[in-house]
């Protein structure tokens, strides 16, 4: 084997990892190298005055990170279509026009309600991947544009939280003070009450007695009549009636004093009650105005009723269609219940699985709680609204019988003072009995010369006997209506105090339903909203720490592995299967095996290496992981040898053939993990898988590693069995067998 061949055979697999994993090794850094366009058609819409550019902004967001990821250019279409068709545009993001229209619509009805949309078109001259990186940046930018639209929507909601509080802390308030105002007045009509009762007691006792009076004064007069018929015999007895006129006169001075008595009470009432019509004219304007109150509360309440139940309703409809994460918790477990192999990779999927079913089961808790809530908070306000309606009927019904609790106190007035002025007259027919008492007394000396005084005396004092019946038959009559319309006054005075008590229960129901709504209606401070509306947009956050293992380091294990195959595969293609003939070998099979590897192993040492020193510089590995690494290809490097030297032995060429098979499925596995069941369980069974699993523990500090190291044993085994097999069949001849060398 000349030089030249040996020094191709080394560098073949050399070239092969240095081009890969420097071509793979952190591709993102270099993203900014590709450029892409941002067409923006959307025209911006206005929502409360506020003018929204969601397109703008969505346009800028992607702008704003060019050197992140992509050089972003905003254009127009035409350009755009321009660049893609040339190539100079990887690809293109269009923003349609109605885009915020679409954005915001949400806040309006819910049949207009749509999602907002972009396309994506990526040209055909670009890598294969573009288009995914293009809708992953595209995506980002995207969910960043709607966080900010959530986290605005959730703290107006918060906001209305805070409103619907505070109107149900002063609604509250209000009612509170209702019910202490008709409570005190309440007190104030069973007081009112118990006064016109005794009122009205009273009344019956003055009209008994001047019923009585009324019945003296008619004697009175009949006396005196017949006092002026018998005056012709008073000439006789003219000293007996001097007495007897003595005895009248006083009894007259007496009566005169009493009714004047009567008379000065019977004022004193007029005066009070006419106070009290004084104190009660405002009474039906003071009701008529808390009837009123009532109603603006009943309608205010009604109107909040109306606006939050529908916005209830439209929260629990958008709870009631969230999808059963439970159900596709459950799937997901079924799927990885059905996952058999490998072992380790199955447990892991089962634990997460389980982890899934158990966050959704927490997830639709969650839900239920928050659809409960916001399902009491609509009850609460209908009750609200229902009754405050009472109320406020109450009130009106009580406004409506205040007048005539003014009316039957006026008229009480009235009656008082018909009793005054009764009294008064009484008072004047005694004055006028005393007076001429008192003449017929002093005209008892001189009987026989003033019989004709006598005569027009004892007419005055039927006169002055029949004004005293006449004032104590109006005083009765008066007295009769005073206890009327006491009582009337009383009725109604009682009415006042059933309606106001039932106002005050009424009001004090409605000032705890409120209380008790109010405390049911959360509040939030700026701080509060600010980091709800941050956490509720975004309930799930990704995973905090480092991004990883880079492209290239997880891909580096499976581009080794296949360059130090194709590197096996080189070293048979330029150096025979077999150094020495079997035939003519007198030594052992085993000897012979190994002077026929004994050039190949070198030559596989040399490639694992160059090939570790080629991904150390790339990978810039610590140098415990290098040393190691080297230690593993070169394990790697024997093994493929020797199963490619038993495979040529073998086989031939046709052996050399298939073994191309194995570094093509381990390109086609290491790249994605979306690829066909077979070409997985193709991996798993050929010799490339456990390598691979060995050299990734090391550059991307996964798991498995001695699961690899195990594997590629045992493929070692299997290398050397097959290559002392296929030795000791090459020393076997047969008539009909073959030519021993192929290639």
């Amino acid at each position: 084997m000349t030089r030249l061949r040996r020094a191709a055979a080394l560098l073949v697999p050399v070239l092969l990892a240095g081009t890969l994993i420097g071509a793979f090794d952190r591709p993102a850094e270099r993203l900014a190298t590709v450029t892409a366009a941002v067409v923006n058609l959307d025209e911006p819409v206005q929502r409360d005055g506020r003018t929204v550019p969601l397109g703008r902004e969505l346009a800028g967001r992607l702008v704003e990170h060019s050197g992140d990821n992509y050089t972003w250019v905003l254009t127009d279409a035409s350009d755009a279509a321009d660049g893609l068709r040339t190539g100079g545009y990887a690809v293109a993001v269009t923003i349609p026009p109605g885009f915020s229209a679409a954005a915001v619509s949400t806040g309006g009805p819910a049949a207009r309600a749509e999602q907002a949309r972009i396309d994506v078109t990526a040209s055909t001259t670009v890598a294969g991947v573009d288009p995914l990186v293009t809708r992953t940046l595209t995506d980002a930018a995207v969910t960043t544009l709607n966080h900010t639209v959530v986290e605005t929507y959730l703290d107006n909601v918060y906001l209305g939280f805070n409103r619907m509080h505070d109107q149900l802390g002063q609604a509250a308030d209000g009612a509170g003070d209702l019910a202490d105002g008709a409570g005190r007045l309440a007190d104030g009509s069973g007081r009112l009450v118990v006064g016109l009762r005794r009122l009205a007691d009273g009344s019956d006792e003055l009209a008994a007695g001047l019923g009585r009076l009324d019945d003296g004064s008619r004697d009175l007069a009949d006396g005196l009549a017949r006092l002026d018929d018998g005056a012709g015999a008073l000439a006789g007895g003219a000293r007996e009636l001097g007495g007897g006129a003595g005895a009248l006169a006083r009894g007259t001075g007496d009566l005169a004093t009493g009714t004047r008595a009567l008379a000065a009470g019977a004022g004193q009432l007029s005066t009070g009650l006419d106070t009290l019509a004084g104190s009660t004219a405002a009474l039906p304007a003071q009701t008529r105005a808390l009837a009123d109150g009532a109603r603006q509360v009943a309608d205010g309440n009604r109107e909040l009723a109306d606006t939050v139940v529908p916005l209830a309703g439209r929260a629990v409809d958008g709870i009631d269609a969230l999808p059963d994460l439970t159900a596709e918790a459950a799937r997901i477990r079924q799927l990885a219940d059905r996952c058999t192999t490998p072992a380790d990779l199955c447990e892991q999927l089962q634990a997460l699985a389980g982890r899934i079913v158990a966050r959704a089961g927490e997830a639709e808790s969650a839900k239920d709680d928050v659809r409960g809530k916001v399902v009491g908070v609509r009850d609460g306000l209908t009750g609200l609204a229902d009754g405050s309606a009472k109320v406020a009927d109450g009130a009106a019904a009580l406004a409506g019988k205040t007048p005539q609790l003014v009316a039957a106190i006026d008229r009480a007035g009235t009656a008082a003072g018909q009793l005054a002025t009764g009294a008064r007259r009484t008072a004047d027919g005694a004055a006028a009995v005393d007076r001429g008492a008192r003449r017929l007394s002093a005209g008892a000396g001189t009987l026989a010369d003033g019989v004709g005084r006598l005569a027009g005396g004892t007419g005055d004092a039927a006169a002055g006997a029949q004004r005293l019946a006449d004032g104590t038959t109006d005083a009765a009559a008066g007295a009769g209506r005073l206890t009327g319309g006491a009582r009337s006054a009383g009725d109604a005075g009682q009415k006042l105090s059933d309606g106001s008590s039932k106002l005050a229960e009424g009001a004090g129901s409605l000032a705890g339903a409120l209380g008790e709504g109010r405390d049911q209606v959360p509040t939030y401070s700026d701080a509060d909203r600010e980091h709800l509306r941050t956490v509720a947009a975004t309930p799930v956050a990704g995973a905090a720490g480092d991004d990883g293992a880079s492209v290239g380091d997880l891909i580096a294990g499976a581009v080794i592995v296949i360059a130090l195959w194709i590197g096996a595969m080189v070293i048979f293609q330029l150096t025979p299967a077999a150094a020495h003939d079997p035939l003519a070998w007198q030594g052992s099979t085993w000897r012979l095996a190994l002077a026929n590897a004994r050039l190949p192993l070198a030559l596989a040492a040399g490639q694992s290496v160059l090939v570790t020193a080629v991904a150390g510089a790339l990978l810039r590995p610590a140098p415990v992981e290098l040393a190691a690494l080297l230690l593993v290809d070169l394990l790697v490097a024997v093994t493929f040898l020797l199963l490619n030297q038993a495979i040529a032995v073998a086989f031939g060429r046709a052996g050399r053939l298939l073994a191309i098979g194995v570094p093509v499925i381990v390109l086609a596995a290491a790249v994605v993990s979306g690829v066909p069941a077979w070409v997985t369980t193709a991996d798993g069974l050929l010799p490339g898988h456990g390598p691979v699993l060995a050299i990734r523990a090391i550059t991307a500090d996964a798991g498995l590693g001695p699961a690899g190291i195990a594997r590629t044993l045992a493929w070692l085994t299997v290398g050397v069995l097959g290559c002392l097999l296929a030795t000791a069949r090459r020393r076997t001849t047969r008539p009909a067998s073959p030519a021993p060398w192929p290639g």
